[in-house]
């Protein structure tokens, strides 16, 4: 280790129970209560609902399957090192958990609208931007790597591959994959990335040395295929990927419309031109993204992933799909059809309008070709808007 390194342990990757629960986490924090700290044992039992089935040391009881829940923690002092748990969805002193602010909104997500998309794709840009082992496979397929993988639990003795180049395979094995711990070592700078990074005020020059929790010991690959296969066919999910059969490419410009600029530029495209969106674009793929199964929209969650598709600063998002909004109606592309006043804390309503906080739109961009319409009813052009629900 150079002494400009700064150490930093990886506990072992779970992530959610199962492949095709990826809620897991984002329901369990709708349930958690701001400002309150949580033991292990009630975030089991309160958010996340598991008996205590088994007796671990000092006689701590714990659920089946539960491993999952360290992988909540974010970045933490740990003696002469650092130590990145997870996500940062909780933080975590003297043995009790509070939730963080991004962990609150991500279950504020999903609590609106849990049979919305929007809370995957928060999700999903929360693992891009803060677990270096899958940031080490985004790392690869954006410079080329084509990844080959099922996404399903059923494949668990299954590796997953990354041909890297011709005759370059990276295989990812249940146990022993020290090649992984290499690349993951090589790029370690990286694939920490700017927002752990800015957390423990990491200057640029400094290195990093990767290491396991018992110190001097590399971080753990055990089950490691398992894992990464969570968290990709996360990714699978929000349509990411490219490809079929199993065999899928990334380019940065599909991460870039899927997950947003910043991602992309968190895996060193500070200088690509990531592809951007039109303002039809954005606002169509906004409203397919955030409409729930009735159609109605969180008004605060649609300016959010509009402004944020836009590359807009989060505090002029609201300004700028009122502004957007106005024009489209004025041209009889958008119409608000429905409206309904919601609740409080969801927010503000369209044009600070507190009746208009969940609303249903007919939107017809100039060119056609990203028609999104969440009414039941035909559209009618000369309707500006619907009548109060």
């Amino acid at each position: 280790m150079k002494a400009s390194s700064v150490r930093i342990a990886l506990p072992k990757l779970f992530l959610w129970s199962e492949a095709a629960r990826i809620q897991e986490y984002p329901e369990a924090l709708s349930r958690a209560e701001a400002g309150r700290t949580y033991t292990r044992l009630e975030i089991e039992r309160e958010l996340f609902d598991v008996a205590p089935t088994l007796t671990f040391q000092h006689g701590a009881p714990r659920g089946s399957r539960t491993d999952g829940i360290v992988n909540l923690y974010g970045i933490e002092r740990s003696g002469d090192r650092w130590r990145l748990n997870g996500l940062g969805l909780f933080d975590r002193s003297a043995g009790r958990a509070t939730p963080s602010a991004d962990g609150l909104r991500l279950g504020a997500i999903y609590r609106e609208n849990p049979q919305g998309n929007a809370w995957a794709l928060e999700l999903a840009r929360l693992v891009a931007m803060r677990e270096p082992r899958t940031r080490l496979v985004l790392w690869l397929m954006v410079r080329g790597a084509e990844l080959r993988a099922e996404f399903s639990d059923s494949d668990t003795s299954t590796p997953i591959e990354l041909e890297i180049d011709a005759g370059s395979v990276l295989t990812i094995r249940w146990a022993r994959t020290d090649s992984f711990n290499d690349l993951l070592q090589e790029y370690a700078v990286n694939l920490l990335g700017p927002f752990w990074s800015e957390a423990i005020g990491l200057d640029p020059s400094t290195g990093i040395t990767w290491e396991g929790v018992v110190k001097g010991k590399p971080p753990s690959t055990n089950s490691l295929s398992t894992a990464l296969r969570r968290s990709l066919g996360l990714f699978h999910h929000i349509g990411l990927f490219e490809g079929s059969a199993g065999s899928w490419s990334l380019s940065f410009e599909q991460l870039g419309r899927v997950l947003g600029e910043s991602v992309s530029r968190s895996l060193g495209f500070q200088g690509a031109s990531v592809v951007r969106l039109s303002d039809e674009e954005a606002f169509a793929r906004a409203v397919r993204e955030c409409a729930g199964a009735d159609g109605f929209i969180i008004v605060s969650q649609l300016a959010d992933r509009f402004g944020e598709l836009l590359n807009i600063p989060s505090e002029d998002r609201a300004a700028v799909l009122d502004s957007f909004a106005r024009t489209a109606m004025y041209h009889d592309h958008l119409r608000v059809v429905d409206r309904h006043p919601g609740q409080p804390r969801m927010g503000r309503g369209l044009f600070g309008e507190p009746t208009s906080r969940r609303i249903r739109v007919d939107f017809t961009p100039t060119n056609n070709a990203y028609q999104v319409r969440t009414a039941d009813e035909p559209p009618a052009a000369s309707q500006m808007q619907g009548e109060d629900r």
